[in-house]
């Protein structure tokens, strides 16, 4: 218990050196989970142990507190662990056809293996070799399409410059290309990757394909971000990318299941209830009826969709129909 406090210390070290506008009382909470009381006396043992952390004031009546640059730089162990994981955080952001992602991480990669000690690099070389080689992840089943680095450098640049950009769009359900003029906001990633922007035809936010942009290009028009937009609760919103108006989803699973149901997420609204008979109902506030349907059927069975009735008609429709193919 004694060693975990400790490292959480040290984390939020880390964090207070990290952050130039400071760490507050709610980040504390946010990241360790634990209530304003607790976080309060982590504050002040760290206080305690660095008398130098200086009191911030953000809009004037928020406290936050920080490290200066380098306070704790005597402190700082990068180990064989620490790197072995970010190369296999670079590699899965290649196999996703993230190229650039995967780039800009290795190079911090390279940035900080490059400032070990020659000493300390020579101790961690055989133990990274032997973690690299122990750990390979497979190829994930269905499309992986691929996403030209330079749409997603040329958006993330319009996205710090609030810069309209054209797109010219892969429609591939109709097979055509359109020309849209946008307002960069967000990428969100999932099974597909997408870009959520302002379409300027269609008056209202849309997500496009990434890897259905075939060409991009950069305007010098600026646009004016709506302040009211979340890209987080954008996508809270939906089960998957595509985006509904949200309804009430209630789900039932038997006990035979309700071990991995439990330690499944669904959504970040997710309630989950025990029921006396050993069944779980799973509650959930999100649109996006086709994925849910998806999902469902990957509990073979198992997933009874209680409410809403059209999502219960779609899925049991979903299924005949995928019966009817079977029998062909």
């Amino acid at each position: 218990m004694r060693l975990e406090k400790s490292r959480q210390l040290l984390k939020l070290a880390l964090m207070m050196q990290a952050s130039s506008e400071g760490v507050g009382i709610q980040d504390i909470q946010d990241e360790f989970e634990v209530v304003r009381r607790t976080a309060e006396r982590m504050r002040d043992a760290l206080v305690q142990l660095f008398p130098h952390v200086e009191e911030m004031l953000l809009d004037g009546k928020t406290k936050r507190w920080r490290l200066p640059a380098g306070s704790i730089a005597g402190l700082i162990h990068i180990s064989a662990e620490n790197l072995a994981e970010m190369k296999t955080a670079i590699n899965l952001l290649r196999k996703e056809h993230l190229v650039l992602h995967a780039e800009n991480l290795e190079q911090l990669w390279l940035k900080i293996k490059g400032r070990l000690r020659p000493e300390s690099i020579a101790s961690i070389e055989t133990d990274l070799e032997v973690l690299l080689e122990s750990e390979i992840h497979a190829m994930r089943p269905g499309p992986s399409p691929h996403i030209n680095p330079h749409v997603v450098y040329t958006l993330r640049e319009a996205i710090k410059g609030f810069s309209k950009v054209t797109l010219k769009y892969h429609n591939c359900i109709e097979d055509r290309i359109t020309e849209r003029l946008v307002h960069p906001y967000g990428f969100i990633y999932g099974q597909r990757h997408y870009l959520i922007a302002w379409c300027e035809d269609a008056k209202r936010l849309q997500s496009f394909s990434l890897s259905n942009i075939a060409e991009i290009f950069p305007t010098q028009v600026h646009y004016l971000k709506d302040p009211t937009f979340n890209l987080q609760e954008y996508a809270n919103r939906s089960f998957g990318v595509c985006q509904e108006e949200p309804y009430d989803v209630v789900w039932r699973f038997p006990a035979m299941v309700a071990d991995a149901v439990r330690e499944h997420h669904f959504h970040p609204s997710q309630q989950i209830e025990e029921q006396p008979d050993g069944f779980l109902i799973v509650r959930f506030k999100a649109g996006g009826w086709k994925e849910m349907c998806w999902y469902a059927m990957r509990w073979e069975g198992h997933a009874e969709i209680l409410e809403p009735p059209h999502l219960r008609q779609s899925y049991n429709e979903m299924v005949h129909h995928l019966h009817k193919q079977a029998v062909k």
